[in-house]
């Protein structure tokens, strides 16, 4: 079994992140599959020359994602989906990072955007400071000037998308923030730049709209044009990929 993370990372780069990636982005991709077995630790050991610690840790991660359970007869094994935690950042990066993520995937994101972001952005325009604004203003000033295709475009979106999470100054929303601005980044990514036939038109104007908005003080207004922003940018994922929009259900 080849372990193709990198054995050569510098120093001060932790291992066991390097083990954690190769392992998420191989559970993701179904390298290993529900109630299989990961490699051991001491084929892992032979294999690499990685220390015990730094397997242990990795492992450990996750763990905490809930990607793996480990139990003293059955040892350590890839747990059902449902079980992970999906809106973890890493999990959301090697879901994309491993190739085209599944249809339920990328609509299950839109839908807990649909649900969370329009609500955020009422918040935000009935409680957001001069500084919080400018936050706003400096991410649409990006998306205007930045290529589309580009990191910088697309993390001007997640920054505009974060400060909606900030500006509604609930600490339990904003507790969020990592995972929320993630699925934002990576499915603007895929949109825009990783599908078959990406798509080409700028949605800055809509989010300048949500803008306005909010610093007009308009929570109802607010509301409506970021709902209309989140169901939008799902209608524009659909056409290269097989979203059924009329199922009841997600299908793992």
């Amino acid at each position: 079994m080849v372990f193709p993370f990198d054995k050569t990372a510098r120093p001060e780069k932790r291992k066991d992140e390097s083990i954690a990636d190769w392992l998420g982005r191989q559970i993701v991709a179904g390298a290993y599959g529900y109630g299989q077995p990961i490699p051991t630790e001491l084929d892992f050991l032979a294999e690499t020359g990685i220390s015990r610690g730094a397997y242990r840790e990795a492992l450990r991660r996750l763990v905490g994602k809930g990607m793996l359970a480990t139990r003293t007869r059955s040892g350590t094994r890839v747990t059902p989906r449902e079980s992970w935690s999906l809106l973890d950042p890493d999990v959301v990066r090697w879901s994309f990072e491993s190739g085209s993520p599944p249809d339920w995937y990328i609509r299950a994101l839109y839908e807990m955007r649909a649900m969370i972001e329009p609500s955020a952005a009422a918040f935000a325009a009935e409680r957001r400071t001069e500084e919080n604004l400018q936050l706003f203003r400096d991410a649409l000033h990006a998306m205007r000037y930045c290529d589309m295709t580009e990191s910088s475009w697309h993390d001007a979106d997640a920054s505009f998308h974060r400060a909606i999470l900030i500006s509604s100054h609930n600490p339990v929303l904003m507790s969020l923030e990592a995972g929320i601005t993630a699925a934002v980044a990576f499915t603007t990514a895929f949109r825009y730049r990783d599908m078959p036939k990406p798509h080409t038109r700028n949605p800055v104007n809509e989010h300048a709209a949500v803008f306005e908005r909010i610093e007009q003080a308009d929570p109802v207004g607010a509301r409506r044009l970021m709902s209309e922003l989140v169901d939008t940018a799902l209608l524009d994922s659909k056409g290269t990929t097989v979203f059924d929009l009329g199922l009841p259900t997600l299908k793992i």
